[in-house]
């Protein structure tokens, strides 16, 4: 994390330098505004700058004794000179008190970041690695793709490079704040016109992270953005028709394992997120509400149909306690499991001496 102080008198102005270099650069922290030579000069004395954006000519002591000042108590600050005049005298002076970087105003946005860009070694802000760079870009390029389950896989391990490399909690954050503006740059470059949904997740990121700050909750965070991206573009092998049938024929197949919808998730290679939002829009009822009615119909079947003990069936049903079957049961039903049996078996007797 590398410190800023801004030296201008032009609120606009400052402003504007101030929202630019937070939202474009990662370890950047502005520690300071000041509109005057003597608030420069307090603001040198009292905080820890690590960087300088000073224009010349401001009230009180000029921008070049500011500077001159500021060489003498922070000789390892990158020093950039802002200024509206092209002149050979001010060059000459910026020379000889050792000034890094002479921008000219109006100042275009993209030679601010590649000054300030250009100082970040020597800043220290140069830490993230070749292989963290790497991962983002690969992240990049899949969703470009629309490749959902290479994304998602690639951003796992890109988070995960992340922790690795970083401890700052700031740094982190605002890396990770960077991904999410990559998923809303990249929907706008894919056509999506709709990014409001993209942004208020951004915001929850933000306000997530700086809640909890852990691994976990920043990539299930960040994955929701994935998935209202792909859901967006309709491509994530949409879960309607075909798709859902095979999430329900596993669902089938697996109803005696205890199965979660993490498990499913897995199974069709999206979030538990998306299955749990397209699940309930296709089915009408949610994951568990599915599953669980689906238990209740096997049970249903099973005491009328055979003698298997109640316990038995609780088991085979992948409820480990049979208090808890026959509550889950009686809930859903009105009966007890053996209230059930009687009933419906004396039922299906009388029909079948009826035929």
């Amino acid at each position: 994390m590398y410190k800023i102080l801004i030296v201008e008198d032009e609120e606009l102005e400052r402003t504007s330098m101030k929202i630019f270099l937070e939202e474009n650069l990662l370890d950047v922290e502005i520690v300071g505004e000041a509109k005057s030579g003597f608030e420069a000069v307090e603001m040198i004395d009292s905080k820890d700058i690590n960087l300088l954006l000073v224009d010349i000519n401001i009230p009180g002591i000029d921008g070049m004794e500011v500077i001159k000042y500021a060489r003498k108590k922070l000789p390892k600050a990158v020093i950039i000179i802002t200024t509206a005049y092209d002149d050979f005298n001010i060059a000459h002076r910026a020379i000889k008190l050792k000034v890094d970087d002479f921008l000219l105003k109006p100042i275009r946005k993209e030679v601010l970041l590649e000054s300030v860009k250009s100082f970040s070694s020597r800043l220290g802000e140069g830490r993230q690695t070749g292989k963290s760079n790497k991962l983002l870009s690969k992240f990049e390029m899949e969703l470009k793709k629309c490749s959902y389950k290479a994304s998602v896989d690639i951003l796992r391990d890109y988070i995960d490079q992340l922790y690795l490399e970083e401890h700052d909690v700031n740094i982190i954050s605002k890396r990770l704040q960077e991904v999410a503006k990559t998923i809303v740059r990249i929907s706008e470059e894919l056509g999506i016109v709709d990014t409001n949904e993209l942004v208020v997740q951004m915001e929850k990121l933000k306000i997530k992270y700086l809640l909890y700050n852990n691994k976990h909750d920043a990539y299930n965070e960040i994955i929701k953005m994935v998935d209202i991206l792909f859901d967006k573009m309709n491509i994530k092998g949409k879960l309607s028709e075909g798709g859902m049938k095979a999430v329900i024929d596993y669902i089938e197949r697996n109803l005696k394992k205890g199965i979660s919808l993490e498990d499913v998730a897995n199974h069709v290679n999206i979030s538990t997120y998306y299955l749990s939002k397209i699940f309930k829009k296709e089915m009408g009822v949610n994951f568990i509400t599915y599953v669980t009615d689906r238990k209740m119909d096997l049970a249903k079947e099973m005491l009328v149909n055979t003698d298997i003990p109640v316990l038995n069936i609780a088991l085979d049903l992948a409820y480990n306690e049979a208090n808890y079957f026959s509550k889950a049961f009686k809930k859903k039903t009105g009966l007890t499991p053996s209230e059930y049996r009687e009933k419906y078996r004396n039922r299906k007797e009388e029909e079948n001496e009826t035929v």
